[in-house]
């Protein structure tokens, strides 16, 4: 009979057991967004972490982190039901329900093959220990051995069981144990596909096999409950042991080879000392557990995939639970620990909320107070200890802007671009602020040009701001924060306002190239001919859409932390008129600052891993001085994530978005945690060259002799994904608060 499961609403629960309570604090996911995980496997150091599942997609971990490094799908929508890493780590194999079996690169997630190996649900997929030979077996009751480089199928295996539900490998390669939907466990000869014996049955299918450390025993599991272990010298049954509940779903040995991981899709993940047929104990947070999978190397870590969406990893010494990992089909993804402290892509917060009885709450509003990077990376590590978990959710504030009217008209003559806001806010508790937002960038105090406390009371405040707007749409955003650090919903105004007055802004430049790294970290080929080339083109704008073009550009051994700095501080002073570009390219890495928390890292010449906190420019101090501004637009061109050599590398996305409330607009070259691309044959990097491209006139879709920033970040966008093959996406944060507007001139 074919298992069906139904999750109509994905919940990863904080707190002790199975059962939410009414009164308990939970995570709450938003339905449809995630899928059952199936299967996982870990690479040989246990740094990366690969998952598949029922969304569709396969999606790789950083472990150092809890980052997802990237999800790609499936060429047609399937459930991945099982995946195999090879012995190399660069290949992985996905079998799916379709009877699909894709080989994928492991550095990016790019699609090497897709084969039709079985005409219906493939049930698992295995590398032989040497890497030459994948073998799958499916429901059509038959097992192939496929060459590994060429996905060409050398022998197929009758295996008369129905279903053959798992396969399991011997250590030298010369052995395969099959378990079945009639019950049979068998044993093949790998080389020849010659069936050397039936060790036994289980009295309903069995659903799970595995060898021991000596490739002398396989032990199974059936839908009877038991786990059987079978001597294959004898072909004889040695012993068996019932589970607690349900029934075993996979099974995993530990490093030493004596503890026996049983997982349950319908229970529980059990430990047993199985050559004592005892039970040493129950992971309580582990329902619904598909497989489970030690950590090969250290062995004091189990990872687990869970019919709820999360991948969980647990302490195999003392059975707590350490950190879970929840990827959604889009690509963004969360990780968090059990006291609720998490780390998340650019929108992986937006797809969860706290639940307490039948109130939500958006887990966004509570980042100040949860989102910690460096206690995700602590809890991967085993270093730190979980506090009590959440118990109480304080609600967040409200805030509403009063004026002006959204879809407001605002017409000026010759006087200054300004208009005044009056924001009102109220808590249960007293507010602390209120934030104002002017086309997705924060405005800060050195650009409030007039700030008013109108009324404040233990729950209330009310604001009156003026603020220099641009002509155009204006996006106007108002958040207000309340004394437990807890956020408002983001309250919006739209308007327009036209001028008379014609003034045509200066351009400033800031541009980073950085290529020379060795020995502390890889060199790159074209960061800095990027950086020099881009700089040319815009100060070739001079005279054409700006009046004038203030230019710096920083290569290589000149681009110091505290040249960076002082190059920016010495720009003439800006206009609410004037644009700001700036460019970085080079490489990108988190690391600790001195005070324990992670940080977003420039790398600059001469930084090494242990030095680059010191030496490198961390984008939070970058941050301070942009906010200050007081350019109207502020443009950062980031390609600063271009290796994969760099593992500690910082996503192009994180920084983006860490960045984007300070800049303004942050235009990416990719997207998540994908590499930037740099090619001889282009002579710049991807993102560059589509930069370049499209300023020279690739971009002017309209043929007016005129780029708008919409058409620009199209072009590169679409350029840079077919340079690349799809390998690469550039992104911009919060891409719906820019309106449009005039940036360069092809003549």
């Amino acid at each position: 009979m074919k298992t069906r499961i139904s999750i109509p609403i994905l919940f990863l629960l904080l707190a002790a057991g199975a059962q939410a309570q009414d009164d308990r604090i939970t995570f709450a996911l938003e339905e449809g967004k995630s899928g059952a995980v199936w299967d996982l496997v870990l690479s040989q150091d246990g740094m990366k972490v690969f998952s598949c599942g029922r969304d569709s997609t396969v999606k790789a971990w950083n472990m150092a982190n809890g980052e997802c490094l990237w999800t790609v799908r499936a060429p047609a929508a399937t459930l991945n039901t099982s995946l195999a890493l090879s012995p190399d780590n660069t290949t992985l194999a996905v079998g799916d329900m379709n009877g699909h079996l894709t080989f994928w690169d492991t550095r990016n997630g790019t699609l090497r093959r897709d084969v039709a190996a079985h005409g219906s649900y493939i049930t698992n997929v295995s590398f032989t220990p040497d890497g030459r030979h994948v073998v799958t077996a499916g429901r059509n009751d038959s097992i192939v051995v496929w060459d590994a480089s060429s996905g060409g199928a050398l022998r197929r295996i009758a295996a008369q069981s129905l279903w053959v539900n798992d396969i399991a490998i011997s250590r030298d390669g010369g052995r395969l144990a099959s378990a079945g939907q009639n019950g049979a466990v068998k044993l093949w000869n790998l080389q020849s596909g010659a069936l050397i014996g039936v060790l036994g049955t289980h009295s309903r299918f069995a659903r799970a096999v595995c060898f021991t450390a000596d490739d002398a025993l396989v032990l199974s599991g059936g839908r009877d409950g038991l786990v059987k272990v079978w001597d294959l010298k004898r072909q004889a049954k040695l012993q068996e042991f019932q589970v607690a509940i349900g029934f075993p779903h996979h099974l995993a040995l530990d490093k030493s080879g004596k503890t026996l991981a049983v997982s349950m899709m319908n229970g529980l993940v059990e430990f047993w000392d199985w050559q004592k047929s005892s039970r040493i104990k129950k992971l309580s947070d582990s329902y619904g557990a598909m497989a489970a999978v030690f950590d090969a190397k250290k062995g004091e870590r189990l990872f687990s995939a869970h019919t709820d969406g999360a991948v969980k990893i647990w302490n195999a010494k003392d059975g707590t639970l350490l950190a879970s990992l929840a990827g959604f089909s889009d690509g963004q993804w969360l990780a968090f620990t059990p006291d609720g402290y998490y780390d998340c892509s650019l929108y992986g917060d937006r797809y969860v909320q706290w639940r307490k009885g039948a109130e939500l709450y958006p887990l966004e509003r509570y980042e100040s107070l949860y989102k910690k990077p460096s206690t995700v990376e602590d809890a991967l590590a085993g270093t730190y200890a979980p506090g009590a978990r959440v118990a109480n959710i304080v609600d967040p504030p409200a805030v509403e802007i009063l004026s002006p009217r959204r879809g407001q008209l605002f017409a000026f003559g010759s006087e200054k671009l300004e208009i005044v806001v009056e924001v009102a806010a109220s808590d249960k508790k007293k507010i602390e602020s209120v934030a104002l937002r002017l086309n997705g960038r924060d405005i800060s105090a050195e650009n409030l040009v007039e700030a008013v406390t109108v009324s404040r009371s233990e729950t209330a405040l009310r604001r009156r701001l003026r603020i220099a707007v641009l002509p155009g749409v204006n996006v106007i955003e108002a958040m207000a924060f309340n004394a437990a650090r807890v956020r408002s919903k983001v309250a919006t105004a739209v308007v327009k306002v036209e001028t008379q007055e014609q003034t045509q802004p200066n351009l400033f430049v800031l541009s980073v190239g950085v290529d020379q790294y060795a020995p502390g970290y890889p060199d790159l080929i074209f960061a800095s001919v990027d950086a020099s080339k881009l700089a040319e083109k815009f100060a070739a704008q001079e005279g054409k859409e700006y009046t004038r073009v203030y230019s710096k550009v920083l290569l290589n051994k000149e681009a110091t932390k505290q040249s960076i700095l002082a190059a920016f501080a010495g720009f003439p002073p800006m206009k609410p008129s004037d644009v700001l570009v700036l460019f970085f390219g080079g490489h990108g890495v988190r690391a600790r600052n001195a005070a324990g928390t992670t940080e977003y890292f420039f790398v600059t010449p001469g930084s090494t891993p242990k030095t680059v906190a010191k030496q490198g420019l961390s984008w939070d101090d970058f941050a301070k001085p942009l906010g200050q501004a007081r350019a109207g637009r502020v443009i950062m061109l980031l390609d600063a994530c271009h290796s994969g050599a760099v593992s500690t590398g910082a996503s192009n996305e994180k920084v983006a978005s860490a960045l984007s409330n300070k800049v303004g607009i942050v235009l990416a070259s990719s997207s998540g945690n994908e590499y930037s691309f740099e090619d001889r044959a282009w002579g710049h990097g991807a993102f560059s060259k589509g930069l370049l491209d499209g300023l020279s006139g690739g971009a002017d879709f309209t043929k007016d002799n005129i780029i708008d920033w919409s058409e620009l970040r199209l072009f590169v966008s679409t350029q840079v994904k077919e340079l690349t093959r799809g390998g690469q996406n550039p992104m911009i944060p919060r891409l719906e608060e820019f309106s449009n507007f005039n940036f360069a001139r092809v003549k």
